[in-house]
């Protein structure tokens, strides 16, 4: 890039001579120029070669995962029918080598996924989330550093290093848009959800940070610490990359977890135009010296995912016709027969709120996807959407509905709640589905365990495997479902739903249904869930006894005076009676419960959590200590799914590979 002539102020080559240059060089023959040239063309599209074998290996990895799911759903459909779904009396047997692949899996999911590393209070990685960024790290500043030492001797030339980190940032705002997207390839490919994504996302971003300081020391350096001439600030490509490093500097202080979580609204605000200024002047800046064909897919990207979006949203639209103004009621949870034409909003409790909009003509979803929603009138801005998770399944009705359990915290939530103590009504766009649940097949032992609203991720995992057990022959042999939750009323959230799909269960099936409560408000409320666990715990004796004396009328009076002496309604009455269903006081002791259900497991297993980082975590050390020897016996292979709020998403899923 020497040898170059100014025009119009500007100094440009001969061949084009219409586009500008930076760089200003001597008139004498430099040896190094070629080098220089060959290497900024050469070493940015490593990166990316090395970016596109990591995405195809972890593709492969995926597809071929979710083939072996599908065969040994098949194989283990199969099986459950002849058994009737019982267990053999024998679930651990001798050492089998046969089973050192499944066990050295395990192992690997073990190491990678579940030993975590603490970084300052609000930050906890697993072992793949360090070995990718120190990778991705590792292979950026080797190719901007690796033989740069000139034919002078010079070690670590500028005249080097400077092109070839300016050149990667460029090829790099492609994948930091890419990875923020909510439709993207990315995902598709490898299985890895957008949200999990986003951790990637962050770390390219910070990666790109350093490699513009090191492009711009690289470029003081070769003018003798000083920015003058065709290089002064005063030139507005220089002014564009200085803009564009300065803006993503900023958005990087703002993106940290703790403001994030005290301002996510500004954060949003401040976050697209930052993130829309930074593309811009990068492109400006990059296209000066005819590299701007790096930059410009970005803006593509980006064009394409919020088309996708606004086209999805515009669809979404298209409901049944209002019957009528929406009215707030207390929590109560919908007959099944309930046709909802309108966003319905229920008060759960002070703390929780309950949204009910019917679904779209052309709306479909997984179990365990969420949806981001806006809410006009209350969102502080058109760019503010949330994500919640959908906690009912497509059942491909006419009548079907969305329904979102909401917790009330600062911003559009609190205005929400707001709005379901007055009037009630509220307009609601819709944007999904996002996200990769868990695809449960193929597994003998299924166990879900949630805290709060971490329910309506696992209610809806819950519902389908029994609704494919009923309807396409066994899903699974055991199925536990674990709720923890501070009182008894929010049992009443998804008591329904329960009693529905807990009739007519399939005799392949053993399930189990542990509520743990853990707290009330205050120690009146306390009294009423012990009155209640002591009612029950009545009942159901009365009901024993009911099967072996002939006088039910006296039986059925003392169930009716131990039920109107407690705060339990009759529907939450049928549901804890049910003899699958058990109530415990305190908080659960996940290490045992887990342990007590892997002993009961084999072959396969899979363990889905949601909730916040004290469960989630909780449920993570009780699975991090490798079982190689258990496994080799018969003991069950285990795939770990976590699906944290409050900003604790982990950045990769678990693959299981073996069947």
């Amino acid at each position: 890039m020497e040898n170059l002539q100014p025009l119009t102020g500007f100094p440009t080559y001969n061949l084009p001579p219409t586009k500008a240059y930076i760089t200003k060089g001597s008139q004498t023959p430099d040896p190094d120029r070629a080098i220089r040239i060959q290497h900024a063309q050469a070493y940015p599209l490593q990166v990316w070669y090395f970016l596109a074998c990591l995405i195809f290996l972890v593709s492969i990895v995926n597809w071929t995962g979710l083939g072996l799911k599908y065969y040994r759903a098949r194989v283990q459909r199969k099986r459950l029918s002849r058994t009737s779904g019982e267990a053999s009396s024998q679930l651990r047997t001798s050492v089998s080598l046969l089973r050192l692949p499944g066990a050295l899996g395990d192992t690997f999911r073990v190491l990678s996924f579940r030993w975590t590393i603490p970084i300052g209070q609000t930050y906890r990685l697993n072992f793949a989330d360090v070995l990718l960024t120190a990778m991705y790290i590792i292979v950026c500043f080797t190719c901007a550093l690796v033989n740069t030492t000139s034919t002078k001797g010079v070690k670590f030339d500028p005249h080097y290093y400077a092109n070839i980190a300016g050149h990667i940032v460029a090829l790099q705002f492609p994948l930091i848009v890419a990875l923020g997207m909510k439709n993207n390839i990315i995902s598709f490919l490898t299985g890895v959800s957008f949200d999990k994504l986003l951790y990637l996302h962050g770390i390219v971003s910070r990666v790109v940070v350093v490699l513009i300081c090191l492009h711009a020391t690289g470029r003081v350096n070769q003018l003798n610490d000083r920015l003058v001439g065709v290089t002064a600030i005063t030139v507005p490509v220089i002014q564009a990359g200085v803009v564009a490093g300065v803006s993503l500097a900023l958005l990087s202080i703002v993106s940290i977890r703790p403001i994030r979580r005290k301002a996510y609204e500004f954060f949003l605000i401040v976050h697209f135009f930052l993130a829309f200024t930074a593309v811009l002047s990068a492109y400006f800046h990059a296209e000066s010296l005819d590299y701007g064909h790096f930059v410009w897919p970005a803006f593509l990207l980006w064009g394409l995912d919020r088309l996708i979006r606004v086209l999805r949203i515009a669809t979404h639209s298209i409901m049944k016709k209002s019957s009528g103004p929406v009215s707030t009621t207390e929590a109560k949870t919908n007959p099944p027969t309930e046709v909802i034409t309108n966003p319905k909003l229920e008060l759960l409790s002070s703390q929780f709120v309950q949204l009910t909009i019917p679904k779209p003509r052309f709306f479909h979803w997984r179990p365990g996807q969420c949806a981001y929603l806006t809410f006009p009138g209350v969102s502080a801005s058109p760019l503010e959407a949330h994500p919640f998770t959908i906690s009912t399944i497509d059942d491909g009705s006419e009548n079907s509905h969305l329904k979102f359990f909401i917790r009330v915290q600062k911003g559009a939530t609190k205005r929400l709640f707001n709005s379901a103590e007055g009037s009630g009504e509220v307009r609601v766009l819709l944007d999904g589905p996002y996200s990769s649940p868990p695809l449960l097949i193929g597994y003998d032992t299924v166990l879900l365990i949630a805290g709060g609203s971490g329910v309506a991720f696992t209610l809806p995992l819950f519902l389908d495997l029994i609704k494919r057990s009923k309807q396409r022959g066994p899903m699974c042999r055991r199925l536990t479902f674990v709720w923890t939750i501070r009182n008894m009323d929010h049992l009443t959230w998804i008591q329904s739903e329960l009693l529905e799909v807990l009739q007519d269960l399939p005799s392949h099936l053993t399930l189990s249904i542990h509520i743990f409560i853990t707290g009330a408000a205050d120690a009146a409320a306390q009294g009423d869930v012990e009155e209640d666990l002591e009612a029950l715990d009545d009942d159901t004796a009365s009901n024993s006894e009911a099967h072996k004396s002939d006088n039910e009328d006296t039986t059925e009076g003392q169930n009716e005076k131990a039920i109107g002496s407690s705060n339990i309604n009759k529907t939450t009455k049928d549901l804890l009676v049910l003899p699958m269903v058990k109530i415990h006081q305190g908080r659960a002791d996940l290490d045992k419960l887990i342990r007590d259900e892997v002993m009961l497991a084999k072959d396969t297993m899979s363990v889905n959590v949601c909730g916040i980082h004290g469960l989630t975590g909780a449920v993570r050390k009780a699975m991090q200590y490798p079982r190689m020897l258990d496994i080799l016996k018969g003991g069950p292979t285990i795939s770990l799914h976590v699906e944290a709020f409050g900003g604790n998403t982990p950045s990769l899923v678990q693959v299981d590979l073996v069947p």
